[in-house]
C-alpha cells in the first residue's frame, strides 16, 4: 500500500509540475548559479534545451539512482570532480561532490548549513506546527549528552534488553507453529517498543492505544515527507499544508495521551528533583527548565518527544527490518544464521544474556551483519546534504559554488564501489568480521585496533553520516539493534516468503520493503 501511494503520487506530481513549469512560473535565471551550471557536467540531461531540461526534471522522480551511479563512475571516482543532477526535490540542480571532498562537511555552519537541507529533506515546517520544535532543537543537545558512547548508553543496555525480550514475545508471539506476518510491521514494532521505553519509560511505552497512535503519526509523517518532496518547491506552500493534515491529526491524538503523562513527570521533578527514571524525558526536563519557562509546558515537551521519536525511530525501523530480511533472505542464509547463532549462544552463555556493554561488544558477527545490511540496503542514494551559506564555496580547479546551492555526496555508489568492497552488490554478513576471527586472546581482549564496528564511520562507509554532524545516537541504535537481532537468532526460526527482487526508487529515497512477508516460529 505504501508503494502504491508513492507511485500514484509520482503521476500526480508530474501533472502538477507541468502546469507549474509552463503556466504558473516559468524558469527563473540566476547568473551566479548559471555560471556554476556552465562549469559542471550534468548527468541525466541530454541537452541544455528547455524541453530536455523539463523531461530530465520529470524523470528525476525515478531516475536519480541511475544518474547518480553514472555521474559517480564518470566524474567522482576517476576524476574527483563534482557533477550536477536535475531533481524536482529542490528548486535548482543539486551538486554531487566526490568522496575526496568529504572534508567540506567539517566546515563551519557559516560556510555550509546542515539544518536547512535537513528540514527540507524531512519537510518538518509543513508537518509540525510549532516552529520552535525544529528550529530550536534542544532535544538534540540531550542526545549528544546522553546517547553518545558513554556510561548512559551502557546503563540503558539492561533496560532495552528487557524491552526487546518482552516486545518479541508480544509482537512475534510464542507459538512453535509457523505464523505468517508482514516483515516490515513486526520488525518495526520491536525496535519501536525498545526505543520508546528509553524515550518515556514504563508503563506508557507498552500502552497499545498510544503505540498505535504513535505508529500512525510516524507513518503520516513519512508519507507526508515523501509526498511533499515530490512536489515542485514553489507548489509546496499551496499543497504542503493539505498533505500535512493527516500527520497533524495523529499528532493531536498522541498529545491527548502523552501530555497528562508529561505533566505528571514535570510535577514530580519539580517537587522531588531527579528521579530514578533513566529515560529521555527525564533527561530533557532539566534541560528545558534551563532554557526558560516557555520550554517547560507539557505540550511543548510532549511535542518534542513525538518529533524526536519519529526522526529517531524511523531510521532504526528501516535498518532493523532490512537487516532481518538480508540475513534470512540471503542465498547463504544457513551459513550466516548458523554462524551468528553460534556467536550469540557463546556470548549469552558467558555473560548471562545481552544486557551489558561487555556482552554486546563481543557480538562481532552480529555487528558486521547489521553494518553490511546498512551498506547494501541504503536508505538513500545521496546523503550528507548541505546548503552553501557563504557567498561562494571554493572547491578548487576553478569551481566555485554560490550561496544557496545544495551539495550532496553519492553515498550509495560509494557503498557499491568494487574498489571499496569485493562483490559489492552481494550481502555478506561476515564482511566486516571475517578477517578478525580469532584475534582475541584468552582474556577476551582484542589484539587489533583496526576493527570497524557498526558505529565506525569511514570514507567508504557513510550510513551514519560523516564529520561533525555524524549521527550522535548511533551507539544507542547499534546497541539496541544488536540486542534485537541476537534475541531473534536465539529464539526464533525465520523464513522470508516474499521480498521485492528489485528495490524501488522515488527521488532520492530507496522505498522500504513494506510488503515483505515472513513466517516465524518460536524455538523450543
Amino acid at each position: 500500500m505504501y508503494e502504491q501511494h508513492l507511485f500514484l503520487l509520482c503521476f500526480t506530481a508530474i501533472g502538477l509540475f507541468l502546469i507549474h513549469h509552463f503556466v504558473i512560473s516559468p524558469p527563473q535565471q540566476d547568473k551566479e548559479k548559471d555560471r556554476l551550471w556552465a562549469t559542471l557536467n550534468f548527468v541525466g540531461v541530454p541537452s541544455r534545451g528547455l524541453f530536455s531540461w523539463t523531461r530530465a526534471l520529470l524523470r528525476s522522480l525515478t531516475s536519480m539512482q541511475e544518474n547518480t551511479i553514472e555521474g559517480y563512475n564518470k566524474f567522482s571516482k576517476p576524476l574527483s570532480l563534482p557533477f550536477a543532477l536535475p531533481t524536482i526535490w529542490v528548486s535548482s540542480p543539486v551538486t554531487v561532490l566526490p568522496p575526496s571532498l568529504l572534508h567540506v562537511l567539517n566546515k563551519p555552519e557559516s560556510k555550509v548549513r546542515a539544518l536547512d537541507a535537513q528540514l527540507e529533506t524531512i519537510q518538518l515546517p509543513y508537518l509540525i506546527s510549532d516552529r520552535d520544535i525544529y528550529m530550536n532543537a534542544i532535544h538534540f543537545d540531550v542526545v549528544r549528552k546522553h546517547l553518545v558512547n558513554n556510561k548512559d548508553v551502557e546503563a540503558l543496555a539492561s533496560t532495552t534488553a528487557d524491552e526487546v525480550g518482552v516486545a518479541l514475545r508480544d509482537c512475534w508471539g510464542t507459538s512453535q507453529e509457523w505464523t505468517e506476518l508482514n516483515g516490515w510491521d513486526v520488525c518495526g514494532r520491536v525496535v519501536t517498543r525498545a526505543a520508546t521505553r528509553i524515550l518515556i519509560g514504563l508503563p506508557l511505552c507498552r500502552d497499545e492505544t498510544f503505540f498505535e497512535q504513535m505508529r500512525l503519526f510516524s507513518d503520516a509523517v513519512i508519507m507526508g515527507t515523501a509526498m511533499i518532496n515530490c512536489l515542485p518547491p514553489s507548489l509546496r506552500p499551496l499543497f504542503g499544508p493539505l498533505i500535512a493534515l493527516r500527520a497533524k491529526y495523529y499528532h493531536s491524538r498522541c498529545l491527548k495521551i502523552l501530555v497528562p503523562f508529561v505533566k505528571e513527570r514535570i510535577q514530580i521533578w519539580a517537587t522531588a528533583g531527579d528521579l530514578d527514571e533513566n529515560d529521555f524525558l527525564q533527561w530533557m526536563i532539566p534541560k528545558c527548565a534551563k532554557e526558560g519557562p516557555e520550554q517547560m509546558t507539557p505540550i511543548k515537551l510532549a511535542s518534542r518527544l513525538l518529533t524526536f521519536n519519529v526522526m529517531f525511530i524511523a531510521g532504526m525501523n528501516y535498518v532493523f527490518a532490512h537487516s532481518v530480511l538480508d540475513i534470512y533472505g540471503s542465498p547463504s542464509k544457513n551459513k550466516f544464521v548458523n554462524g551468528l547463532e553460534s556467536e550469540c549462544r557463546q556470548v549469552s552463555s558467558k555473560y548471562g544474556g545481552f544486557s551489558t556493554k561487555e556482552a554486546l561488544d563481543r557480538l562481532h558477527r552480529v555487528d558486521s551483519a547489521i553494518r553490511e545490511s546498512m551498506r547494501v540496503s541504503d536508505i538513500a542514494i545521496t546523503a550528507l546534504a548541505r546548503d552553501v551559506a557563504s557567498d561562494t564555496l571554493d572547491l578548487g580547479n576553478g569551481i566555485e559554488i554560490p550561496r544557496g546551492v545544495r551539495i550532496v555526496f553519492p553515498t550509495q555508489p560509494v557503498h557499491q564501489d568494487p574498489s571499496n568492497y569485493e562483490n559489492p552488490l552481494h550481502f555478506d554478513a561476515f564482511r566486516f568480521s571475517r578477517r578478525f576471527e580469532g584475534v582475541e586472546d584468552m582474556s577476551g581482549h582484542d589484539r587489533t585496533p583496526t576493527r570497524e564496528s557498526l558505529t565506525t564511520i569511514t570514507p567508504s562507509w557513510l550510513a551514519f553520516g560523516y564529520g561533525k554532524h555524524a549521527c550522535p545516537g548511533r551507539w544507542f541504535a547499534s546497541q539496541t539493534m544488536k540486542q534485537a537481532i541476537a534475541n531473534i537468532l536465539l529464539h526464533y526460526d525465520v523464513e522470508v516468503l516474499y521480498r521485492p527482487k528489485k528495490r524501488r526508487v522515488i527521488l532520492n529515497m530507496m522505498v522500504p520493503a513494506t510488503d515483505a512477508r515472513i513466517r516465524i516460529r518460536r524455538k523450543p
